[in-house]
This record gives structure tokens, C-alpha cells and sequence, in this order.
């Protein structure tokens, strides 16, 4: 039984997105590897060229300005989705990564044979050693989220998750992502939060709040409180990425 990983891009350096940790993550666990680039004009192209081989292929859609609304993100993933012909599809976003634990539990999924798996995902927050650990109304996006089904299932929403008519939680607590994109450089996620707010989602305004400091201040959000250490070490191929972005 096959497993194709998918994953698309855009302006990942401009942003700071570990794209090239999670092309990596992915190369770890799947046969087949399939990466989207939307047609980024920061040099992400280049970076993550060096990346493909035999068994990770690369395909730029020049398309980003092309789409809008918050389901352009899942119009991307969806074009890597389309280019898969293996049994199964497991969908990462560029600022996540998989960990190592769950890499054998991916495997023992897919031989169910069930159409979707529920993972679990953690919002890390303040830096990339603690995580978010409040309440469903405060969360700031989703932690049980769909990231493993069938490749005949799409992407839908602003592709938190894959839409599928059977949803298995055997595995939820099995199967663990990192999301570090809330810890990604700080004087880079003031841009970044309003480029999603206003050039992705489309909104009239940006949080407000952004503009309390020039850098980035995640306590202005959630408290020390709301915090907890991370449950074990960041997956290898996360910890140098990591180190590099402690405040």
C-alpha cells in the first residue's frame, strides 16, 4: 500500500515557513511526494529545488494572484492532491511538521483501509517549546483536523482539512503535528498576519492589535498561563529551525 505526501507553497522565505523542514518531514514517511509551488517570487523555488528527486517532484502553478478567498489555499492543495496515484494522501501545510512517533502509525492506519483519519495537532505558541492549551472557543485555528484519506478526497475550507463522509478517530492521539507557524521569526509574523487577513482572506481591515508593537508580541493574545511545555522533543529534522527562531 502507497502513501503520497502533498504540500504547496507560496513565498515560504518571505514568510518564514520551514518548507524546506517539512518537504524533508514528508520525504521521511511517504513513497511518493508531491510539491505545489503557487508561483512565489522570493526565491522559494530555488530553495526547495535541490529537494527533488525520484521521489519527491515539484510543480509550479502560476496562479496565486489568480485565486481568491480563503479556498484559494485549498485550490492549491487540491492541484497537489489531483497528481497523486498512490492509495492514500497524507496533506501537510508548509509550517508543520509530522512527528517521528507517528510515522508507524500513519502505516497501520492505512492498512484499515478506512476512508479518513482524524490527527491531532498542536498551535505552538511563544516559542517552539510550548503550546496553546485553552478552551475550543479560543483556539486559534483547529486541533483534531483531517490530514490522512484517500487521494479522491479534496481539500475544503481554507484547507485546514480534507473533507471526507467517514472520519475515524482510532488514531487521533497517534498521529501528531507540529504547527510552527505561530513561532515562525517574529519581526516577520506582524507582516505575515496581515497578509493573510488582507491578501488571502480578504478582509477590509488587519487586527489591530498588531499595531500595539512593531515585533510581534504573542502574549498581547494568550497569557503564560495558557501555555504548557510541548509533551516530547521536537522531531529532528525540526530542532535546528527551531533553535534559530527562540526569542
Amino acid at each position: 500500500m502507497t502513501l503520497g505526501g502533498t504540500i504547496f507553497c507560496y513565498n515560504a522565505i518571505k514568510h518564514d515557513y520551514c518548507i524546506v523542514e517539512a518537504i524533508q518531514n514528508l520525504k521521511e514517511f511517504c513513497d511518493v511526494v508531491i510539491v505545489v509551488d503557487a508561483g512565489s517570487t522570493d526565491g522559494t523555488i530555488d530553495l526547495i529545488q535541490p529537494l527533488m528527486d525520484s521521489q519527491c517532484r515539484l510543480n509550479v502553478i502560476r496562479e496565486w494572484d489568480d485565486q481568491h478567498g480563503r479556498e484559494k489555499l485549498n485550490y492549491f492543495t487540491n492541484k497537489a492532491i489531483e497528481l497523486l496515484d498512490t492509495d492514500y494522501n497524507f496533506n501537510l501545510q508548509a509550517d508543520e511538521i509530522v512527528s517521528e512517533d507517528s510515522f508507524p502509525w500513519i502505516r497501520k492506519a492505512m492498512e484499515e483501509g478506512m476512508p479518513g483519519y482524524m490527527c491531532r495537532r498542536y498551535n505552538l505558541w511563544k516559542d517552539p517549546y510550548h503550546m496553546l492549551n485553552v478552551e475550543q472557543n479560543r483556539k486559534p485555528c483547529s486541533t483534531e483536523i483531517v490530514r490522512l484519506a484517500h487521494p479522491k478526497y479534496r481539500s475544503v475550507g481554507d484547507a485546514e482539512s480534507i473533507g471526507c463522509d467517514q472520519v475515524y478517530i482510532d488514531y487521533l492521539d497517534k498521529i501528531e503535528i507540529f504547527h510552527m507557524g505561530f513561532v515562525r521569526k517574529r519581526e516577520v509574523m506582524k507582516s505575515k498576519i496581515i497578509h493573510m487577513q488582507k491578501d488571502v482572506f480578504e478582509m477590509a481591515g488587519y487586527d489591530q492589535k498588531l499595531d500595539l508593537h512593531e515585533v510581534f508580541e504573542p502574549l498581547d493574545y494568550f497569557s503564560e498561563d495558557d501555555l504548557v511545555p510541548i509533551h516530547k522533543p521536537l522531531p529532528k529534522v525540526i530542532q535546528q529551525w527551531a533553535k534559530e527562531r527562540m526569542p
